[in-house]
């Protein structure tokens, strides 16, 4: 088996969580959920639930080495083989790939127009974006296949030669990037303005719907429920401290998360535009303000544009690779044959998703009033990744004997430690994501 290094590992399992999960998605969730409120609720589900069901993820794939499907079959109880059917969750990868890739397609368009010059009035840069994701369908549909051919390229590496070397380059790139950024939004007067809305709770604006997307968002961070760092862990060096890494993974994924709230909506206040733009954040707000920033503005704008494009590659390549390793391993696929099968069925959902958003075909790929595009990016987050959350609590606590979980941790989660971390799994975890997932649904009904 090819083996991570320690630091491949944690660049790797960080590049898969430190995304547009936390530089496009989590600024556009907080501005709609309305800021501070948002932000209290996911960090108490990234410490409690995330990293939690992290850990979980990591043991697993420590004492398996094998595929998902594979894992809880070999590790569950005689008699319960049948729970091998959770490993079903790695097929939130595909739908979560799915979406990730129109936008990073959406991302690629933006980076040029950087280069080329951004319009300067909000009426301008809003008739830009609908312009091009209602009508433009010839570049959407040329980016997006620029896209996954880069990931395919990536993926046909495998895991050493491709995953690990593309994060040992990008991530620390991408790292000295949104520092800089941080950098320039600290000498801004709003920079306060950003503090304020993301550490400020108004807690009027605490709903069910709120709550789950700060859980479903906590996973969709740190990759869980999908398999990847399940997947991940497989490829860890034998020796050392397992734990520790998954803590180091984590923070820097919480770090990231708020270092990009924190530079967007310093851009956004500063210029008096509003948080609440949706999915469109990035490419409303934010290319008005570098417009007028005038060249130093068309300079970050292009780094930004990058920064995000190298973020979402590396959580892309890491959400198929669950899929590809089940193929791998369980019908003998080559490699090549493997990622062709799963970028090709992504490659074709990823065009009905950007063709749901075209005026001319949104009416016949629309239900119940979403947009099928909508409809993955809520589907995944709020349902399919917080769902397999609770399964992976269940498993650890309640089907495999408490002995057997202890041993998994060889050491590294001992005493108080580990009895806290053991209660959270078997009861405040999987307690907690239910209870709020079933107040989202008497709410929608």
């Amino acid at each position: 088996m090819t083996r991570f290094s320690k630091i491949g590992f944690i660049l790797a399992a960080a590049g898969s969580a430190i995304g547009l999960g936390g530089i496009w998605k989590f600024p556009y969730v907080v501005g709609q959920s309305g800021g501070g409120a948002f932000v209290l609720v996911f960090i108490m589900a990234f410490l409690v639930f995330g990293l939690s069901v992290f850990i979980v993820e990591m043991i697993l794939g420590r004492a398996s080495e094998r595929d998902c499907f594979s894992t809880f079959e070999s590790l569950a109880p005689k008699g319960q083989k049948y729970l091998k059917y959770g490993g079903v969750m790695m097929f939130s990868g595909v739908v979560i790939f799915s979406f990730y890739v129109v936008v990073l397609g959406w991302l690629m368009h933006y980076m040029v127009l950087s280069l080329i010059g951004l319009p300067k009035s909000l009426e301008s840069t809003q008739a830009l974006w609908e312009h091009f994701v209602g009508e433009q369908v010839g570049y959407q549909i040329l980016w997006h296949f620029v896209i996954v051919a880069l990931c395919t390229l990536v993926l046909g590496q495998g895991v050493k030669k491709g995953i690990e070397r593309l994060n040992l380059v990008l991530m620390p790139l991408l790292l000295i990037i949104f520092l800089a950024l941080l950098g320039y939004a600290m000498c801004q007067s709003a920079f306060v303005d950003s503090v304020r809305f993301l550490f400020a709770p108004d807690f009027s604006k605490l709903t069910p719907k709120v709550i789950v997307d700060a859980i479903g968002q906590a996973f969709f961070a740190l990759s869980l429920g999908v398999g990847v760092i399940l997947t991940y862990s497989n490829s860890l060096p034998k020796k050392g401290n397992f734990i520790r890494s998954a803590l180091i993974v984590a923070l820097m994924n919480f770090a990231f998360c708020l270092v990009a709230g924190l530079v967007i909506f310093t851009f956004i206040f500063g210029y008096g535009a509003t948080p609440d733009k949706g999915p469109g954040l990035v490419f409303v707000s934010l290319p008005l303000i570098f417009a007028n920033m005038g060249l130093s503005g068309q300079i970050i704008a292009f780094l930004f544009f990058v920064a995000l494009i190298f973020a979402g590659i590396t959580s892309a390549v890491s959400m198929l690779e669950p899929l590809n390793a089940w193929l791998i391993e369980r019908f003998s696929f080559s490699r090549k044959k493997a990622n062709f099968t799963t970028i090709g069925i992504s490659y074709v959902l990823g065009v009905l998703l950007l063709l749901s958003n075209v005026v001319l075909y949104q009416e016949n790929l629309s239900f119940f009033g979403k947009k099928l595009f909508d409809w993955f990016d809520y589907v995944s987050t709020s349902y399919m990744l917080p769902l397999a959350g609770v399964f992976l609590c269940v498993f650890v606590g309640w089907v495999l004997p408490k002995s057997q979980v202890y041993a998994m941790c060889e050491g590294h989660l001992s005493g108080m430690v580990f009895k806290t971390w053991y209660f959270i799994v078997r009861y405040i975890a999987p307690v907690g994501i239910v209870v709020a997932m079933v107040r989202l649904g008497i709410e929608n009904l």
